[in-house]
């Protein structure tokens, strides 16, 4: 993977762990819940636990780092063990004076928050976009959301991640506030874009504009295009005027290649992609300003789930 980001990106608040005084029916829920959360993560440690959570009570007599052994019968084992290798897998933090818990407002209500919560925040004060995984029924925020520490005087800028399918938005969120360089951009954007394949060819070299100017308006194209572009093939039954003004209504310009295009072999053949040994024609684009800076993408490809290959970044072509 190109440039892997190396620091964890998200915290686990430990008072999650805490699920006593549930039945056990909503306890297996809770349990796999926070394996589901945890599992997309765990790949290149992209979370942390702070140490101490191996001492929380999670249930009645059984505390975390007991998951493995424990001959309790209110959890099935599989889903014990399973959460307990997903968390063994995260970087594990020892906490310093800025993390010890203390009264955050979130959302209006003010509480003494986690080790992990006021972990996240204390990094997210030196500029590093974080997200704090919470997965209580008593969270009722989610997303990017402003919260302020009792000791501060200005809001801070935190992803609350309550269900995998946040995660997406949420690197997105990490790739515009830290502004990322081309180094760690391809290693988010398969998370941040999860429908959507990138060439080994792709280069921000290859646009006219800077990177600071072409950054935001990429992040919010791949983003339209993972989001709506297969779907939106589907539902118009591959009507380029239908999906053309859908795009528009999200605020994005999107076109297909020109008849004139098509029968120019030259200029044709410079939207023909390798991937995997295959080519595939890469006939759709969405263009920064009008005369420079573009995107040029595949229909969806069914050998790869109806995913779009991104093939191209150029800043102009025949």
């Amino acid at each position: 993977m190109r440039g892997a980001d190396d620091q964890y990106r998200v915290v686990v608040d430990e008072d999650s762990l805490d699920w006593r005084g549930r039945t056990d029916i909503t306890l297996v829920d809770a349990v796999d819940d926070l394996a589901d959360l945890l599992e997309p993560l765990t790949t290149g440690k992209q979370v942390a636990l702070m140490d101490h959570a191996y001492d929380v009570e999670c249930w009645e007599s059984v505390r975390l780092f007991e998951l493995f052994y424990t001959r309790d019968t209110h959890v099935p084992r599989d889903s014990r063990v399973r959460l307990a290798t997903l968390l063994d897998k995260c970087h594990l933090v020892r906490p310093e004076e800025d993390d010890l818990p203390q009264y955050v407002e979130v959302g209006g209500s003010i509480a003494e928050r986690s080790f992990g919560f006021c972990h996240a925040l204390a990094l997210v004060s030196t500029g590093r976009a974080m997200s704090c995984l919470i997965a209580s029924p008593e969270m009722k925020i989610a997303g990017w959301t402003k919260v302020r520490r009792e000791r501060d005087t200005e809001d801070l800028d935190i992803h609350l991640l309550t269900a995998p399918a946040q995660l997406p938005e949420f690197w997105r969120g990490v790739m515009r506030r830290d502004r990322v360089p081309e180094s760690l951009f391809f290693a988010m954007a398969t998370r941040a874009f999860p429908g959507l394949i990138f060439a080994e060819s792709l280069s921000f070299g290859r646009f006219k504009g800077s990177h600071e100017d072409v950054l935001p308006w990429l992040i919010d194209l791949l983003a339209k295009i993972n989001d709506h572009f297969a779907s939106s093939i589907a539902r118009h039954r591959g009507d380029r005027n239908k999906v053309i003004q859908e795009f528009a209504t999200h605020g994005v310009a999107i076109s297909p290649e020109s008849p004139l295009t098509h029968k120019d072999n030259q200029a044709w053949g410079q939207r023909l992609v390798t991937h995997e040994g295959e080519s595939y024609r890469c006939e759709w684009h969405g263009k920064r300003v009008w005369d420079r800076d573009r995107v040029h993408f595949s229909l969806p490809i069914e050998k790869y789930q109806n995913r779009v290959l991104i093939g191209i970044f150029v800043d102009h072509l025949d």
